[in-house]
């Protein structure tokens, strides 16, 4: 087996980091900002390792467990029998050197349950060589087969659209972040109110990986 282009302690210490400051913003709701955890670790990837990481928005479904039928997580709005991607039913991740990387695959489990589903999906590390995608939805049958459909014109979109807040709290995740085993500086974030919170970086532990 291929070993993943991040390793655990180096996966685990980007979505802290991410999960971080996005809890500490106060105005952001954390399992559901896909777009920052995507937006976040290419900026992370390409200023802390020197990778080539972009942002990538779409369809994505992921078979979350060995069930027969197995469960499968689809991110996209279905009619007709298919899925739609826009602006309201989408999924963002990272690529990297032929890799997906998806750095908010650990808390997924909160927006579902949020959503009304009841699958006991663990907090797992997501890292997939993009060359082992399946190529229909048809075709996912076992625990980590995924699929995925690009739209990068959404992606220019929905950036375009952020508030300047976002790029903010970009800059907080790029500067105080620092590669593994080194500790994290001391950063502190000012509200509106000129209160200062100082981070610590904690997230919901990963328990293994796709």
């Amino acid at each position: 087996m291929t070993d993943p282009l991040l390793s655990i302690a180096d996966y685990r210490r980007i979505y802290e980091v991410i999960y971080t400051v996005l809890e500490a913003s106060e105005i952001a709701t954390t399992h559901r900002a896909c777009l920052f955890f995507a937006s976040a670790g290419t900026l992370i990837l390409r200023e802390h390792y020197g990778f080539a990481a972009t942002i990538s928005t779409g369809c994505l479904a992921l078979v979350v467990d060995g069930r027969t039928p197995p469960n499968t997580v689809i991110y996209g709005r279905q009619e007709d029998g298919c899925f739609q991607i826009d602006s309201d039913a989408f999924h963002a991740w990272v690529e990297c050197d032929g890799w997906l990387i998806d750095f908010m695959a650990p808390i997924m489990n909160i927006s579902l349950r949020e959503d009304g589903c009841d699958w006991d999906i663990p907090r797992k590390m997501l890292q997939k060589r993009l060359t082992s995608k399946k190529q229909h939805l048809s075709e996912l049958n076992q625990e980590g087969d995924f699929f995925i459909d690009h739209d990068s014109s959404l992606a220019e979109s929905l950036i375009d659209e952020q508030p300047e807040q976002f790029a903010d709290l970009l800059g907080v995740c790029v500067s105080w972040f620092k590669r593994p085993p080194q500790p994290l500086p001391k950063v502190g974030m000012m509200d509106n109110y000129g209160t200062v919170t100082y981070l610590s970086a904690a997230a919901p532990e990963i328990e293994a990986a796709w």
